[in-house]
């Protein structure tokens, strides 16, 4: 059903962009944090909007970001800030943020876990064990920013970096003896027996923290002005559409995401600010976080990254 889905939606988007319509290329990952553009394809606000949108799917952060870079798509939906800021600290001016996430502890992303069963009760138990995290360095840094807020040496826990699909059987298997766990892991991880000892990692250490966002091409949001603003009023109504109807929309995960639909109506839905509600205050907070935690080298200011 996905790919049949995947091939009518490249079918069409490829109509439509020979046909010479308003277009918008979108880099994007099948991942709970692109819901919002989910609910505007499904919905048809999109097409309501006169706007014809052409997905590319990407398995990584950095190579959207990058593609946006090479003027290969004209804007990413649900993506990591990370990324995103440290573009803007290296070549500023190539991106505007026009959508973020607030996270909260009420509305994590994150948590840590452990299988069934197991001694470890909290973060102080984690000396001497393997915790299993998200490649790269953001969520070894944020962890070990954690790790320090509470007391606890870092260097006394082992972090093994796992790609998301062995998670789980890395936990099983006792390959790991804890992990950091981002959704839809988390709420799988959970309903298949797991105990949680810690919440949010980064709404611990931010609240509320941006940890995705929804960027444009600059050159693009110039070039194209009607198209671009067809296209984040289109977003910014599944926004609303999904503060409304929340367990509506939760069916849309399981045609965009490998998840079933028991764990789609658990998993956590970080909610997202529409493109009047931007917040560069709480952006700024976590530059200044990841700045002081060493995961960005360059402090930038957020203001010039969301204004229009």
């Amino acid at each position: 059903m996905v790919a049949i889905a995947a091939w009518w939606w490249r079918t069409r988007d490829a109509a439509a962009a020979s046909a010479g319509d308003l277009v918008v290329r979108v880099a994007y990952a099948p991942v709970v944090l692109n819901l919002p553009s989910y609910v505007a394809q499904d919905r048809g606000l999109f097409e309501k909007a006169g706007v014809k949108v052409v997905y590319t799917s990407f398995s990584s952060a950095n190579d959207m970001i990058n593609a946006l870079v090479a003027g290969q798509v004209d804007a990413v939906t649900g993506v990591s800030m990370v990324p995103v800021l440290n573009l803007e600290a290296q070549s500023p001016g190539k991106a505007r943020v026009f959508l973020h996430s607030m996270m909260t502890k009420d509305t994590p992303y994150d948590g840590m876990v452990v299988k069934k069963g197991s001694p470890i009760k909290g973060l102080t138990d984690l000396a001497g064990k393997k915790v299993g995290v998200f490649p790269g360095t953001t969520a070894a840094s944020l962890l070990k920013a954690t790790f320090k807020k509470h007391g606890i040496d870092a260097n006394t826990v082992q972090l093994v970096p796992l790609p998301p699909p062995s998670h789980l059987s890395a936990l099983e298997s006792g390959a790991v003896d804890a992990l950091l766990a981002y959704e839809p892991t988390l709420s799988t991880a959970l309903d298949q027996g797991a105990q949680q000892i810690f919440g949010s990692i980064f709404a611990d250490l931010l609240s509320p923290s941006p940890i995705s966002c929804s960027v444009v091409s600059r050159k693009f949001a110039t070039e194209h002005p009607e198209a671009f603003a067809r296209f984040v009023g289109a977003l910014d109504e599944s926004i609303a559409m999904i503060r409304a109807n929340p367990s509506e929309c939760r069916k849309m995960l399981q045609l965009h995401t490998k998840i079933s639909e028991q764990v789609a109506q658990k998993v956590n839905l970080v909610p997202d600010v529409t493109s009047t509600e931007t917040k560069s205050d709480t952006v700024q907070a976590f530059v200044n976080l990841l700045f002081t935690i060493g995961e960005m080298q360059k402090k930038i200011e957020a203001p010039p990254l969301l204004a229009p």
